[in-house]
């Protein structure tokens, strides 16, 4: 089979040993009869897809064409089913934003790690927050400093190193605050 190309290849042994959790999405959304329909028009998009390398979780990227094409379908149909209405329903995502814990836990651990960097010895935590908190590039540093590009590589892997162990101490610190539940233990069935 030398006259398949690479993305052949990749398709046959990547996309396709999925096909039928595919057509089962497909069918969930648009019926068993255009279930098949829907699959090989993912299937073209998959081939036309330019950077096919790139896709890490081949199975998941179909899986999200085909949702995207039965969502296409259903919006562009006149007339629906009723039983596809309550998958239309199901089709709605989730709002992205991050909930209440996740934006508070973020600006707890950002709070932690402008300490760190404040901790650091003056000339190490000015050059880690210009380079991890303003993101400038290392050679901008070393010319507004006023010292070498070296320096300001050593600087920046002693800061994380410094950075890295502090983080490490405190999550050694809650494990020995919170330790993990024991196991249950299981009786055996007489």
């Amino acid at each position: 089979m030398s006259w398949l190309r690479d993305i052949d290849r990749w398709f046959m042994s990547e996309v396709l040993p999925h096909s039928a959790a595919y057509r089962a999405r497909a069918a969930h959304f648009c019926g068993r009869e255009e279930a098949e329909d829907l699959v090989q028009e993912a299937y073209a998009r998959v081939l036309a897809t330019p950077d096919y390398k790139a896709i890490t979780a081949p199975r998941g990227f179909v899986l999200v064409i085909v949702h995207n094409l039965a969502l296409e379908r259903l919006r562009r149909a006149n007339v629906v089913r009723i039983d596809f209405l309550a998958s239309m329903e199901m089709l709605e995502v989730a709002d992205p934003a991050p909930d209440a814990f996740a934006v508070t836990s973020g600006r707890s651990e950002l709070q932690f790690l402008l300490r760190l960097i404040n901790d650091l010895p003056p000339q190490c935590g000015r050059v880690v927050h210009m380079r991890k908190i303003q993101q400038m590039p290392p050679a901008r540093i070393a010319e507004e400093l006023s010292i070498s590009l070296s320096t300001v590589e050593k600087h920046i892997a002693k800061g994380l190193a410094l950075i890295t162990k502090a983080r490490r101490e405190r999550a050694v610190q809650a494990e020995e605050v919170c330790p993990t539940a024991p196991t249950p233990l299981r009786l055996p069935l007489t």
